[in-house]
């Protein structure tokens, strides 16, 4: 993970690969790490920074796989910080429960 932003006690990097979700996580947690999960508007921001440089979406923890529109922390815990571009969530425009996942 050569690039990174260090916020904190956090360090935020990207390989700079596109992986699904799933493969996103499984990577993370092989590295020792876990995927994103910006509780301040300092965090989003660093985050921001890597996904601009990248020129690419990146996905973050948070998921509503457990209960649809309830957005939570792979911990279980509600999210104490969003930054939901307009119109966000929204499924992507498909049907209730088609998308479960947050991107920056």
């Amino acid at each position: 993970f050569p690039d990174g932003r260090s916020v904190g006690e956090k360090i935020f990097k990207t390989g700079g690969f596109e992986k699904t979700f799933q493969d996103a996580q499984q990577v993370c947690t092989q590295a020792g790490g876990q995927m994103a999960s910006p509780r301040s508007e300092t965090e989003n921001e660093a985050l921001s920074q890597l996904v601009t440089a990248q020129n690419k979406a990146a996905f973050l923890s948070m998921t509503d796989i457990k209960t649809e529109g309830n957005f939570t922390y792979p911990t279980g815990e509600p999210l104490v910080y969003a930054n939901w571009a307009p119109g966000e969530p929204n499924n992507n425009g498909g049907s209730s429960g088609a998308e479960n996942c947050v991107e920056i």
